[in-house]
């Protein structure tokens, strides 16, 4: 539409707008007379340009332009005229194809700038120029390193350097004395450079997903720190002290080889999420864990732990439990996780458990709950009691039936079963009104109860390898609406007698 935006751009419609918006108008060019617009605001994300015209270092009143997620190679050099412009939007292009233009150094107004997913393995040093510059993304890139220069961009709140190929970080980020977000996960770093520490007013600290060996033992003094991720480094053995973060809120750190949790961690009285999945040599967590009594999410999944401590009973306000993948037996799961009262996430799949707690019952803000994969023979009745769950898995143990109480979860709408021993369904699941998958596959049924027919929303219910008569094959073969409608038409006589192949023979009332 090249011809006619030359022409709409001349127009009063555009031409003294403080706000052009043009996303989502699959224009392949931009006319020269962009130039001529009194715009404060310039947005053509989400286009198929391919260039930017010279005309735009004409914008004298430009503040803010959005080039984000089109085809664009090439950045005229005039676009370092533009003195006004505070804000600049070039992520999800095709940067790499020719050298970013120094001129972006010019812009002494611009304060945020988002190169991000462009394929750059380069970067102009004159960005260190951007004295006014408060955020910088150039993540999801091919960058090896960035200028040490950077190291002047004394302004920097955020830095966004994920996704990338970076070996280390210089030194000379220490000059980035107002920095408060730093994200380098997901590069190839081995070491943090002592410098970081020296980042006082640093609250978020991302390093996941890294090949680090070590962290510098200064991080205890990063005291403004609220979020600081770790996790996914595979070679990294030790976590220095944290007792100094008072302030840390979220901890993560997750897939490591730590043998033990570091010092103080039951001094962050403010953490509200805590990550340690995946820490197999860790084995046990230290009773000090009692303390953070703000804790709404803790995940130990996969650290081989064989006893959960009692002291976990303390933790009022969590909400999020996580203890799949472990050792864990039903003599060491105390029943002080019966004080949980505020759970709404219980997960112990992949465990050695043969029966539950039964001081589950006490959990009534439960709303997901999953024990697959253990050894479990039966489920207590007391489950029935967790009336507000919406979710449960039992699939993969060796239940032969469950309690008429289950019927009572009238909030449930996914329910796994599946490879189990189950011969027999009691006839309360009529109650389960709001459920809307039901998976009884690989189980030992010959039977499904006929009140099954009341429940007209399920999408899916799976009862596939059951050696079934009630519904025969035929009908389950033809899927979920037509067995819920075979149970219906068929429930009055079918109580009567009994099916054989796909008929109803009259029996005794």
């Amino acid at each position: 539409m090249g011809g006619n935006l030359s022409s709409e751009l001349k127009s009063s419609k555009y031409k003294k707008r403080e706000i052009v918006d043009l996303r989502k108008m699959n224009i392949d060019k931009l006319p020269p007379t962009v130039g001529a617009l009194q715009c404060k605001e310039l947005l053509l994300s989400e286009n198929d340009l391919i260039t930017i015209p010279e005309e735009i270092g004409k914008l004298s009143k430009v503040e803010i332009i959005d080039f984000s997620k089109n085809r664009i190679n090439y950045i005229p050099p005039e676009i370092g005229s533009l003195s006004t412009l505070k804000q600049l939007f070039l992520s999800n292009n095709k940067l790499f194809y020719t050298p970013l233009t120094p001129n972006l150094g010019s812009l002494k107004s611009l304060t945020r700038l988002d190169l991000s997913a462009n394929q750059l393995d380069d970067l102009p040093v004159e960005l260190s120029k951007l004295e006014a510059l408060e955020y910088l993304d150039i993540s999801d890139n091919q960058l090896q390193s960035f200028p040490l220069e950077f190291g002047k961009l004394y302004n920097l709140q955020v830095f966004n350097c994920s996704k990338n190929s970076l070996k280390s970080l210089p030194g000379e980020i220490s000059g980035w004395v107002k920095l408060q977000e730093l994200n380098v996960s997901n590069n190839q770093l081995t070491f943090l450079p002592n410098q970081i520490c020296l980042l006082g007013l640093l609250s978020t600290l991302n390093v996941g997903f890294n090949k680090l060996q070590q962290v510098p033992e200064e991080l205890s003094s990063m005291v403004s720190l609220t979020d600081l991720d770790l996790k996914v480094n595979p070679p990294l053995q030790y976590v220095p002290q944290l007792s100094n973060l008072r302030q840390l809120k979220k901890l993560s750190i997750r897939n490591l080889q730590i043998t033990h949790l570091p010092l103080g961690l039951g001094l962050l009285s403010e953490l509200i999420e805590l990550d340690i999945r995946d820490n197999p040599q860790l084995k046990e967590i230290p009773y000090d864990i009692a303390t953070l009594i703000n804790l709404q999410k803790l995940d130990l999944f996969g650290n081989n732990m064989r006893i959960v401590p009692r002291e976990i009973g303390n933790l009022i306000n969590l909400q999020h439990l996580d203890l799949r993948q472990n050792k864990l037996t039903i003599d060491n799961i105390p029943s002080e996780i019966g004080k949980l009262v505020n759970l709404k996430k219980l997960l112990l799949s992949n465990n050695l458990l043969v029966a539950l707690p039964p001081e589950i019952s006490s959990m009534k803000a439960l709303k997901e709950f999953e024990a697959s994969n253990n050894q479990l023979q039966s489920v207590p009745a007391e489950i029935g009691e967790l009336t507000g769950l919406t979710k449960i898995n039992l699939s993969g143990n060796k239940l032969t039936s469950i309690p008429p109480s289950f019927g009572n979860l009238s909030e449930l709408v996914i329910c796994d079963l599946k490879s189990n021993e189950i011969a027999e369904l009691p006839n309360t699941l009529n109650g389960l009104k709001a459920c809307t998958k039901f998976d009884l596959s690989h189980n030992m049924l010959t039977e499904l109860p006929w009140e099954f027919g009341d429940l007209t929303g399920l999408t899916i219910l799976d009862v596939g390898h059951n050696p079934l008569t009630i519904p025969p094959n035929p009908i389950v073969m033809k899927g979920t609406e037509t067995i819920i409608q075979w149970l219906k038409k068929n429930e009055k006589e079918g109580r009567k007698g009994k099916v054989s192949g796909l008929g109803i023979q009259g029996g005794d009332n």
